[in-house]
């Protein structure tokens, strides 16, 4: 790691304003330097107000074993602590433009001892107390080497200008006495090459260090941003589960009420045009209409199906047993089901594990050579599990692009897992294990 990114931070959130350049002359002509020396200096105020906090915090956990008196205190103290790291990350971004990741905060809105709890458990709050436990003694040795930094030189480059004042008339400056005005300029001099040398370079030094231990107490860790995406990916893709969930019911009703009670109406119409022609002579103009109505009627029966596969009313008006229950009477071998699941699931999760049993079940009845199957729906706490099962010739696999990768992939939107255990011989059973809550 180079130094510029040692002081810049992390590259993911670098703004181009918080480096102090490494050339010290030009450091002094840039805002960075400058902004640097304020953090510098304002990091004692932040420091004094942590140690505040946690001295307070300290008592009130010595006062918990005394009847859990210090208990409302110790959630006063917390709060005040994860508050005064969001406002030592503004801090860090009104000076330098600096954006570290905000730590998750705990819940501190239940029961006065559980918030307790989840306050002494949460990560983010031991990483507060050595961030500003850390950052008060640093920040007594910042805000001397700053003030001695450009003090020491500041008073040097001065020294024409007053040494004659001094009550001895003179300044002694270890073997060196300025006493004339020559050795005086020459020491202003000195000073001021010094001070354009070294200062930046010590200011750079200081804010490498203030920068690291932000980075490293204050921002929130890797593994903390890793689980945040995680659960945010996890939450998104939920939503987008449920959406296409909710666009296949959407889709369901459209065709029902719409494009299917159309072509009812037309059927209807075409069976009373057929009985009026049926005495008129005019076969050809009847035997069209004939077509047309079983054009019709098999159009009705097609829609049907298609309704039922994206997702049918009785799912929706009584669950998984009375929708699968229609499913096996339709099926052209024997299934038995039982389906156990109280409390019912989601929508969405049951339009999930109905869409497996009929896509297993249509497998069955086309690959299987099965006599007969049989399906078995249990709710274990969050849990949903379906069995699916048959006495057919086995050696089923989850191959690409086959069927029951199909069912895995829609499984997987909702974190399901899909088990085949399908030996040569058979039997196979098809397990889908879904959290439901």
């Amino acid at each position: 790691m180079s130094d510029d990114t040692a002081v810049d931070g992390d590259r993911g959130n670098r703004p181009s304003g918080v480096a102090v350049p490494p050339n010290p002359y030009r450091a002094l002509v840039t805002p960075q330097l400058w902004r640097a020396c304020a953090h510098l200096a304002t990091d004692g105020l932040m420091a004094l107000a942590g140690l505040a906090v946690l001295v307070t915090l300290g008592i009130a956990l010595c006062l918990v074993p005394v009847g859990l008196t210090g208990v409302p205190l110790v959630l006063v103290a917390g709060w005040a602590l994860h508050r005064l790291g969001v406002a030592e990350r503004y801090r860090w971004a009104a000076i330098h433009g600096l954006d570290f990741p905000e730590q998750p905060r705990p819940s501190l809105s239940g029961p006065l001892l559980r918030s307790a709890v989840s306050l002494a458990n949460d990560r983010s709050t031991w990483r507060l107390i050595a961030y500003f436990a850390v950052l008060a003694p640093l920040s007594l040795v910042t805000f001397l080497a700053v003030l001695l930094v450009w003090g020491v030189p500041l008073a040097l480059v001065l020294l024409p200008a007053y040494y004659t004042r001094l009550s001895s008339g003179r300044a002694a400056l270890g073997p060196l006495t300025v006493d004339d005005p020559g050795t005086a300029l020459l020491v202003a001099a000195l000073a001021l090459l010094v001070c354009a040398t070294l200062s930046p370079l010590v200011v750079r030094a200081l804010l490498a260090v203030d920068v690291l231990l932000a980075r490293t107490l204050l921002a929130s860790p890797r593994d903390m941003e890793l689980a945040k995406r995680v659960e945010y990916l996890t939450e998104s893709r939920a939503r987008v589960v449920d959406a296409a969930e909710a666009e296949r019911r959407r889709i369901e009703r459209d065709l029902h009420d719409g494009a299917q009670q159309r072509l009812v109406a037309m059927t209807m119409t075409l069976g009373r045009a057929r009985s009026r022609l049926k005495d008129t002579g005019q076969d050809a103009a009847l035997e069209l209409v004939e077509d047309a109505r079983r054009s019709a009627q098999e159009a009705i029966i097609e829609l049907r199906d298609l309704t039922r596969g994206l997702h049918p009313p009785v799912l929706t008006d009584r669950g998984l047993d009375a929708a699968l229950s229609a499913v096996a009477a339709r099926s052209p071998i024997p299934v038995t089901v039982d389906v156990q699941v109280t409390p019912r699931p989601s929508a969405t999760i049951e339009g999930i594990a109905y869409f497996v049993v009929t896509e297993a079940l249509t497998n069955v009845a086309k690959h299987a050579g099965a006599t007969t199957a049989w399906v078995v729906i249990r709710r274990a706490g969050n849990r949903l599990i379906t069995t699916i099962g048959d006495d057919g010739t086995g050696g089923a696999k989850v191959a690409p692009g086959g069927g029951l990768a199909g069912l895995a992939d829609r499984v997987s939107g909702v974190d399901g897992q899909v088990r085949v255990t399908s030996p040569p011989g058979g039997p196979t059973l098809i397990e889908v294990d879904m959290q439901c809550a």
